[in-house]
């Protein structure tokens, strides 16, 4: 059971992309822009609305060309408050509330028990994807990474990220590519101590959520093993304000 304590938490950053145009990013003294500034316009394109809601399925495609499926709902107020249901598959009835970076807690159906993840769960893999724990708790680039910008063209901005001192991620390098139209975060390269890429993330495909816009497809590859994870946005709805009762440790219970 030790996986399932910490099904449902890593999926939350790769999913929350919205629409937020890019105006106005600090200059460095030349005519480059501040890459700090470009990682700020992007975590305001993640959590630019006071509350966000969609429905999602996770899809797992296997090496061997088998695939399995499950469906789950994400509340979020804010930036860090979340509230994750699953809804399908031996994963149904679980539920996870994640009230910071520290504080995550999952209601388990078998046991009818409330626990606390551990801090050494976040690595884990969530739910047999190739998304982890470790992807979720990340709400913010800027406040976690520094960045450098190593190239541009007419459509990108091309960012190395590295972990600032004290923060302890799961990968201790990133190649990221942001999108200069809208601040979206069109996709990430995660790398080893060698620099050797091991994950990749990629999305894809702008919706129209009833005005709200965001890239509804999001795939996550393993690039050593090419298994491969992806993430359908079935429907986004924003500002409908979600009460702080709903991120509760007693909202959770009520999974039962």
């Amino acid at each position: 059971m030790r996986m399932i304590r910490c099904q449902a938490l890593s999926i939350f950053v790769m999913l929350l992309a919205v629409s937020v145009s890019v105006t106005g990013l600090a200059a460095t003294g030349t005519d480059e822009p501040d890459p700090e500034a470009i990682l700020r316009q992007m975590d305001d394109a993640i959590s630019g609305y006071q509350d966000q809601a969609m429905d999602v399925t996770m899809t797992i495609l296997d090496t061997d060309g088998s695939k399995k499926s499950y469906d789950f709902s994400i509340l979020q107020k804010g930036t860090s408050l979340r509230m994750v249901r699953m809804l399908s598959g031996e994963l149904k009835g679980m539920a996870t509330l994640v009230e910071d970076r520290d504080r995550v807690y999952v209601y388990l159906p078998g046991f009818k028990k409330v626990r606390r993840v551990a801090s050494h769960n976040m690595n884990q893999r969530f739910a047999g994807s190739d998304f982890t724990n470790d992807d979720m708790a990340a709400t913010t680039w800027a406040n976690e990474y520094d960045a450098t910008l190593e190239r541009e063209d007419d459509s990108n901005w091309y960012l190395r990220c590295k972990p600032k001192p004290g923060v302890k991620a799961q990968h201790p390098e990133a190649l990221l590519v942001v999108d200069k139209l809208h601040g979206y975060q069109v996709s990430v390269e995660y790398l080893d101590a060698d620099g050797t890429p091991v994950r990749r993330q990629d999305s894809s495909n702008l919706s129209d959520f009833g005005g709200a816009k965001r890239f509804s497809k999001v795939v996550m590859t393993d690039m050593r093993s090419g298994h491969s994870t992806i993430l359908s946005i079935r429907d986004f709805r924003v500002n409908r304000g979600l009460e702080d009762s709903l991120f509760s440790v007693r909202a959770l219970e009520w999974s039962r």
